[in-house]
């Protein structure tokens, strides 16, 4: 719960920096992804140190690891997001992304897919804790 607590709170600092702060609104986006995936399987059973350690700041591989503990609600647009701000994002070098990657983005459009992504993660853990209460 507190890291989608937290990723939306990031999800709330890229909007508001995204005007008058792109940079700032890129990397809060990345940070984003990564926290919501890590929320996923964290409530999954998978474990930070596990995450800290095989995930890092791979923002794919936490996608590709949160769809293999269940994860299907990622939005369409996730992956080439995920894939686009990933490099730069785990060798903190947001402020380095190529001028060209930067501007093949709509950046509203990627703060609303990170916000349809946070959606989705709530969505996930609630509907397994709504299946498990069913089962008792």
């Amino acid at each position: 719960m507190t890291f989608r607590r937290n990723a939306a709170g990031f999800h709330e600092a890229a909007e508001a920096a995204l005007p008058r702060y792109p940079e700032a609104a890129r990397y809060f986006l990345a940070i984003t992804i990564e926290l919501a995936l890590k929320a996923h399987l964290l409530h999954r059973g998978i474990s930070d140190d596990w995450n800290r350690i095989h995930l890092r700041h791979d923002l794919s591989k936490a996608l590709r690891f949160a769809r293999r503990a269940g994860f299907n609600g990622a939005p369409a647009a996730l992956p080439q997001l995920a894939a686009l701000l990933g490099p730069c994002y785990q060798v903190h070098a947001i402020s380095r992304m190529p001028p060209e990657t930067i501007a093949s983005v709509c950046w509203s459009q990627a703060c609303a897919t990170v916000c349809d992504l946070i959606n989705a993660v709530v969505e996930a853990a609630e509907r397994e804790a709504s299946d498990r209460e069913g089962a008792a």
